[in-house]
């Protein structure tokens, strides 16, 4: 009997966490439209086209790649947790800028990332260049698709501090 009194136990544990949870669901359909090339669809959305990489025998320049994808997905995602994470913690951003590179290499004819690198330069208002720092570890424990990911993540975080005058100038930053 004991064993049934834990499994039920641990069956409302898990109800109540589901309660609580919030759960998201992310659909996207790819379909062939020729030789190399799939149209990316999510209801709502335009149609991305993806394509082989030009590196690859086949490959289409000009067009989007499933590795370039990934590496924006990740830029993407650690810019706007970024700046969710500063808004709430009232950390002021006046410039953010993530690059992001992937390292692929393949073996015995089978490719895989074995790093992908992220340049990161924020501009802040000064003394608060610790706070910005703080921001962005959460931002890396918190990034979805960083998460997500097994291939290692290098972030290089350069933070720079700006004059009020100047943030609220409202002038482009020169990247």
């Amino acid at each position: 009997m004991p064993e049934r009194t834990a499994e039920r136990i641990l069956g409302m544990a898990k109800e109540a966490l589901m309660g609580i949870a919030k759960v998201h669901r992310y659909e996207v359909h790819a379909r062939k439209t020729d030789d190399r090339r799939v149209a990316l669809e999510s209801s709502g959305k335009r149609t991305l086209r993806v394509a082989t990489p030009p590196d690859f025998r086949g490959g289409v320049q000009g067009t989007w790649s499933p590795e370039e994808l990934l590496v924006g997905s990740l830029a993407t995602c650690f810019e706007l947790t970024l700046a969710a994470i500063a808004e709430r913690a009232r950390v002021p951003l006046h410039a953010v800028e993530v690059g992001g590179t992937g390292h692929v290499e393949g073996t015995a004819g089978r490719y895989h990332f074995v790093a992908i690198e992220l340049d990161v330069r924020i501009v802040t208002d000064p003394e608060r260049e610790e706070d910005v720092r703080e921001v962005a570890d959460l931002t890396r424990e918190r990034c979805i698709v960083e998460s997500a990911l097994k291939t290692p993540v290098r972030l290089d975080l350069r933070v720079e501090v700006t004059s009020d005058a100047l943030a609220s100038s409202g002038r482009p930053w020169a990247w």
